[in-house]
Order: C-alpha cells, then sequence, then structure tokens
C-alpha cells in the first residue's frame, strides 16, 4: 500500500471521534467544545515547535509562513468549523451532513480539474458509489430532521467550498515547501489557532452548573492532539504523496469511522442503509485506487 494512503486512512480514524466527541461532554455548547479543541491543539503545538526547534537549532522567524498558516487554520478550522455548527442549528443534521459529506466528491474532482485529468467510466463509477454511499450512510435518524432554511443551506455549501479549497490548496502549499514536514505544518497551523481559540471560548456562553470539567478537558485534549495534531500532521503527510484526486476521495473514512465511533458510544449497530452505505463508500475508493494515476509517488 502506498504510504500516503495509509496516512490519509489514519487521518480519518482520528477525525472521526469528532463526531462523539460532543457527545461525550454533553451540555456543552459547541463553540465551548471547539474552542477548548483548539485551545488544546494550540498549546500541544507550541510544545511541539518548542522541540523541533530544540533539535534543529534556532531559525529565522518566517512571517510569510506564519502568514498563510494562520490563513490556512482559519479557513479550514476555525471559520469552517462555524459554518457547519451554524448550518446545523438551522437546516438539521441531515442537509448538513449530507452537504459537507460530498467533500470526497468535490476535493477529488478539483484536484482532478487542476491536474488535468480526463474522467474514466472506473472514475465516473466510482463517484456515482460514493455519492450513493454518502446518501445512504446520512439518512436521518432519530430526531434528526431536515429544514429548507437558506442561510443554514449557505452555510453549509460555504464549508463545503471553504473544506474543498484548503484541502487542494494545502497540499499544493506543501508540495511547493518540501523542506517544511507535515508535523511542522500542522504545529504551525495548531500554534496560528490559538489566540483565536481562546477568544472563541472566551466568547462562548459559560457552562451549565453540571458541567463535568474533566470530561470537558479530557476531551478537548483528545480532540485537540490526537484529532487536530496528529491527525492533520498525517493528512499533511498524505498530501505530498497521493494526487489530490484521490486523496479527496479518502476522506470518506472519516464517515466509515465515525459511524464505526457512534456504534460503539450508543452501544448498538447502524441500520442497514448506514452498513450499505459505508459499503458503497468503500468500494467507490478501492475503484479509484485502481486506477493507479501516474503521479502517486511511494
Amino acid at each position: 500500500m502506498n504510504p500516503g494512503v495509509l496516512y490519509a486512512i489514519l487521518a480519518c480514524a482520528a477525525w472521526g471521534f469528532a463526531f462523539i466527541g460532543p457527545l461525550i461532554v454533553g451540555a456543552w455548547t459547541a463553540t465551548a467544545v471547539a474552542g477548548g479543541r483548539y485551545i488544546a491543539y494550540g498549546l500541544w503545538s507550541l510544545i511541539a515547535l518548542g522541540v523541533m526547534r530544540a533539535r534543529s537549532g534556532p531559525q529565522p522567524f518566517d512571517a510569510r509562513k506564519w502568514r498563510d498558516a494562520t490563513l490556512f487554520t482559519l479557513a479550514g478550522n476555525l471559520l469552517y468549523y462555524t459554518l457547519m455548527s451554524e448550518s446545523l442549528k438551522r437546516s438539521g443534521v441531515f442537509l448538513t451532513t449530507l452537504i459537507i459529506g460530498l467533500l470526497p466528491v468535490t476535493i477529488s474532482m478539483a484536484g482532478r480539474l487542476r491536474a488535468r485529468q480526463r474522467l474514466t467510466p472506473a472514475y465516473a463509477v466510482a463517484l456515482v458509489l460514493i455519492v450513493a454511499g454518502l446518501f445512504l450512510a446520512n439518512q436521518p435518524g432519530q430526531g434528526a430532521q431536515a429544514s429548507g432554511d437558506w442561510i443554514g443551506l449557505a452555510c453549509a455549501f460555504g464549508a463545503l467550498a471553504l473544506w474543498t479549497g484548503y484541502g487542494v490548496i494545502n497540499a499544493d502549499w506543501l508540495r511547493a515547501h518540501p523542506k517544511v514536514g507535515g508535523l511542522e505544518w500542522s504545529s504551525l497551523q495548531g500554534a496560528a489557532a490559538l489566540p483565536f481559540a481562546l477568544a472563541l471560548f472566551a466568547a462562548s456562553p459559560h457552562p451549565p452548573q453540571d458541567a463535568a470539567w474533566p470530561a470537558f478537558i479530557t476531551v478537548s485534549l483528545l480532540l485537540g492532539i490526537i484529532t487536530s495534531w496528529a491527525a492533520n500532521a498525517a493528512w499533511n503527510m498524505a498530501s505530498t504523496r497521493v494526487p489530490a484526486s484521490l486523496l479527496g476521495q479518502l476522506i470518506v473514512f472519516e464517515t466509515v469511522a465515525g459511524i464505526a465511533y457512534g456504534a460503539l458510544w450508543s452501544q448498538s449497530l447502524p441500520a442497514m442503509t448506514v452498513l450499505a452505505g459505508a459499503a458503497l463508500l468503500i468500494a467507490g475508493v478501492v475503484i479509484a485506487m485502481r486506477e493507479r494515476p501516474p503521479e502517486i509517488t511511494a
């Protein structure tokens, strides 16, 4: 297996925890959970950068690199999450997850267009399977209702556009800066997010009186260190080894991971439509991978 594919799968497995993290902390608001997550991400990133600098020696301050890291983390982390949260409130879980769940298709198509690759019949079949799988996997469950709120729909499509652009441009940036490793780039983005995360947490509603701080801190650390720092580093490593047209499709494993973690948390098997959707997602990726695009490297 191409190492980049393995890195992408590991990143998606870590990202999947974000689906149940808010459920574990209970009454905490979404903005508070986001703030806690990115505060932990930022603090851990500062520690990681300190260790890297201690090993490599002092380096001159690169204002352009920090500027790019700030712009990337605002678009791919904080602003993306804010739009998604607003869409969940206004349009419900089903429409929001269905729209944002199109990321494997939009990133894949954007990468393919940028690389001027033709749409082969096998690739078209793979896209159809992924779209069908996403639809089945995101069927509304108990209490999940869709709403026609136009602002909510606009937020969902805005979040989709943001992460589509982030996924492609982030990969381009890493290829253009081969001396910046995946761990360093993840740490730079995390450190750049810290002041904004602190402001987001400070602006969040006060926690309820029965809020469990130990659970909140534990989940924040897991989301910040594993789901953000480690997962983003693994994704960065994948971005330099796998073409964007295939890399985008590998995001379907985030949905699969979320389904699996949700089943473990609820201690119940997913509905048959969800299992069928997950099977179609995996089948679509397998078909796409069999094309073995020429720009994949070892």
